[in-house]
Order: structure tokens, then C-alpha cells, then sequence
């Protein structure tokens, strides 16, 4: 029984180790101007969507809009275009939505993670709705 004891408080341990690690919000500008060198994880950006299309999605700050931020939506598969023969696809209601909240000019918060030294790639991006909701998409 011991023997089982020891292994069981070994696994909790490990997996412990690796737990992700929350995402960190960072500087709009401070990422705008340095670009994507964040290799130690996923991290936060707050914004408003100023462009968007099927592909990216263009962030502005919440402070000064001249300053801008491009994030890469994750890509769409080789499926795509056979997914809305039967009604909107997904990605068609994630761009509805997306320029709904830049109709509202809603701040968003985006969870972001690097890819090398190319556009942040977007994981998560939640908002409140007018009601005062938590929305997210997920990618």
C-alpha cells in the first residue's frame, strides 16, 4: 500500500509542474512596437477591433487608435468552404461578430501566443456584451 501511497503523491507533483501558466497581460504599445518576442507563453492585450477579415484581425488601442496591432486568427482548414454550404460556418459568424464589436467599439481583450517571429495568433478573445455578459470565441 505504501508503494501506491508514494507513486500517487509523485504523479500529483508532477503534474503540478506542468500546469499551463496563465496568461499575462502586457503594454498595447509595448507589444505594438517590439513585435511578437514573447517566447515564455500566452499573454493579454486589450483593444479595440479596427479591422478585421478572415484571416487577421486588426487591434487598435484603447487610448490612442492611431496605434495599431496586427493578430493572426488561426487558420481556417482545407474544409472551409464546403462547411457553409449548409449555413454559416463558424468562421462567417466569428467575422460577424468580430465587426459587431468593431460597429459597437467594444474593448476586447485578447489572449495571444507567439509563432516565431511573425503576427501574435490569436487564442481567445472576450468581451462584455451590452447587457453586461462575459462572451469569448475560442480558437
Amino acid at each position: 500500500m505504501r508503494p501506491l501511497y508514494v507513486l500517487c503523491v509523485a504523479a500529483l507533483v508532477t503534474a503540478g509542474a506542468f500546469a499551463d501558466e496563465p496568461a499575462v497581460e502586457r503594454d498595447f504599445d509595448e507589444i505594438a512596437s517590439d513585435g511578437c518576442k514573447n517566447r515564455g507563453g500566452d499573454f493579454v492585450v486589450r483593444g479595440m477591433v479596427s479591422k478585421v477579415n478572415e484571416d487577421a484581425l486588426v487591434l487598435s488601442d484603447v487610448s490612442n487608435s492611431r496605434r495599431t496591432l496586427s493578430v493572426a486568427l488561426p487558420g481556417r482548414g482545407p474544409l472551409a468552404g464546403l462547411r457553409g454550404v449548409f449555413g454559416k460556418s463558424r468562421e462567417e459568424k466569428v467575422y460577424e461578430r468580430l465587426q459587431a464589436l468593431h460597429d459597437d467599439d467594444t474593448v476586447v481583450v485578447v489572449t495571444m501566443t507567439c509563432k516565431g517571429n511573425a503576427a501574435p495568433v490569436a487564442r481567445n478573445i472576450s468581451f462584455r456584451t451590452e447587457d453586461g455578459a462575459e462572451e469569448s470565441i475560442s480558437y
